[in-house]
């Protein structure tokens, strides 16, 4: 279909960029840094799933790659099990080391692809952290929320964080330097702040808070409920 050609080449960049051992290698020491209260944000995800599923379930996780959301889910919550898809193999190589190391490995179904190549579910949750801005909004970023929503259980919760900096808009540049000391004053190398932040501007297709929301509610999600921000990050709970 020609949504699956869009989405695979959308996030050929990612995989790309992240089949690159040294970039996993730093990125492993990136998120707290250039992303606010990351842990607690990873907890609060946890948590509003617990809402909705309690303490057993199946979970598909978008964006799975280094593992991060699923050390603290698994950690957090002994019975979830989870079904982890990434296109870039190093970054789940990383995520699978990750996993052994807390002895969770074996509660992780991993895919090697896209949300298209994900097993259909359904299943009683999903969760797509710090990726959807790689993929354009030329259609796949709304094929992939409904890719996504086909897999779940009508009710199931679903969570989405993502940058959100629209690079045309007026405040893009107030925006990016507020990403960019952020990351400074919590001790990232500022060689790689200054390769990331031309990233954000030259490769990633973030898109508005607003834009956002209404792909979500496009793609059919309900209960759309904003639940954390952090300069030009937001995450959102939403209902299947």
């Amino acid at each position: 279909m020609v949504y699956n050609r869009l989405i695979m080449d959308s996030l050929k960049m990612k995989q790309v960029h992240f089949e690159n051992p040294d970039v996993v290698r730093r990125y492993a020491q990136g998120p707290t840094a250039f992303v606010p209260a990351y842990e607690q944000m990873q907890r609060m995800t946890a948590q509003l799933i617990k809402e909705g599923i309690g303490e057993v379930g199946e979970l598909l996780v978008l964006g799975a790659g280094g593992g991060f959301e699923l050390e603290v889910f698994a950690s957090l919550q002994s019975q979830w099990r989870y079904i982890g898809v990434d296109p870039a193999a190093e970054m789940l190589n990383a995520a699978k080391a990750r996993l052994a190391a807390i002895d969770a490995s074996e509660r992780v179904n991993w895919h090697h692809g896209y949300i298209t190549d994900a097993p259909e579910g359904p299943f009683d949750a999903a969760s797509c952290l710090l990726t959807l801005h790689f993929v354009a909004d030329d259609g796949s970023k709304l094929q992939t929320l409904l890719e996504l929503k086909k897999r779940l259980k009508p009710g199931a919760p679903f969570v989405l964080v993502d940058c959100c900096i629209d690079i045309s808009s007026p405040s893009a540049e107030l925006m990016l330097a507020r990403y960019r000391d952020f990351a400074l004053g919590s001790g990232a190398d500022p060689e790689q702040v200054s390769t990331t932040c031309d990233r954000l501007v030259n490769v990633l297709k973030m898109v508005s808070p607003a834009r956002n929301e209404a792909l979500l509610k496009s793609a059919g999600f309900t209960d759309v409920e904003l639940f954390y921000a952090g300069l030009s990050w937001r995450g959102w709970r939403a209902t299947a």
